[in-house]
């Protein structure tokens, strides 16, 4: 099944923007709804449809929607289960198929985690909807790094159990959710997206720093970040405390196998991103 025009929900974000490029690539029209249609123009270029609005408003959805033959959904927690919402109320029967962008420990037994919460219900408002859909549940990309640079300093946050961590390149990811639009096996799949290389996130800041030598280099415990975050409050600090103490408790779950299989595995190691020219793009892990 070729679907002909893609909507992308969260086309300017980390793992939106490449999935963007690759639909584009792969010779899709794509259609982008942005809050701001001048920024979403500088980053994404001429060959994509820019649309103004927001997620969360239902004409606003139903405005981009309209003409689309297939929806992306990549977007923040605080917005993703309304406009999935959104999207299965105003589908009508008449999509080809919606991608989600889930998490790799999306279960029943983590819930109690609050990412976790809602990408389990936007999952289930996909399953319940009989729309075919393609449910992607990816690691730590390697781009969420530079969210541990701040100003001439990066921040290493070691947790008190680390575990390994499959990082994968958000250009790979963009091109297996594009290989997914020109393939049916994908359809009604939970496709986990893992890198080759398992390595701790303090050892991945480490080996990201020492590729930066201008960067100061400040070592945190766990604790010792969390009581930074509520005495400065910062909240993304905060959260990325309890992302970190989150993966140190349940660890790194799913087995990649069958994504690897229908699309190739991630193929750019962390040594051959560090390498590669960064334009600081910054997001947060799912």
């Amino acid at each position: 099944m070729m679907s002909r025009r893609i909507l992308v929900l969260g086309g300017t974000g980390m793992l939106g923007q490449p999935v963007v490029r690759c639909l584009a690539g792969e010779g899709y029209a794509v259609r982008v709804l942005v809050r701001d249609a001048d920024k979403a123009r500088r980053t994404l270029g001429e060959t994509v449809e820019i649309v103004e609005g927001v997620a969360t408003s239902k004409g606003h959805v139903q405005a981009a929607m309209a003409g689309c033959d297939a929806v992306h959904v990549n977007l923040t927690q605080e917005v993703e289960l309304t406009a999935t919402q959104h999207v299965v109320d105003l589908a009508d029967g008449n999509l080809e198929r919606v991608s989600y962008v889930s998490a790799t420990t999306v279960c029943e037994e983590n819930c109690w985690f609050e990412l976790v919460d809602v990408k389990m219900r936007a999952e289930e408002l996909l399953r319940d909807s009989g729309l075919p859909h393609v449910v992607f549940c990816p690691t730590w990309v390697m781009e969420t790094l530079h969210n541990f640079v701040h100003g001439e300093r990066a921040v290493v946050i070691v947790g008190q159990r680390p575990p390994e961590l499959h990082f994968f390149a958000a250009a790979d990811f963009g091109r297996m959710v594009a290989s997914s639009y020109g393939d049916d096996r994908a359809l009604g799949k939970r496709l986990f997206v893992h890198g080759s290389e398992g390595i701790t996130l303090p050892d991945a800041l480490e080996r990201f720093a020492a590729c930066h030598p201008h960067l100061k280099v400040m070592r945190l415990r766990l604790w010792q970040a969390r009581l930074i975050a509520r005495l400065t409050g910062r909240e993304r600090m905060a959260y990325v405390t309890r992302l970190i103490g989150y993966f140190d408790r349940v660890g790194e779950l799913g087995d990649p196998g069958e994504a690897n299989a229908l699309f190739g595995a991630p193929a750019i190691t962390l040594d051959e991103w560090l390498a590669m020219p960064q334009d600081g793009q910054k997001g947060l892990p799912h």
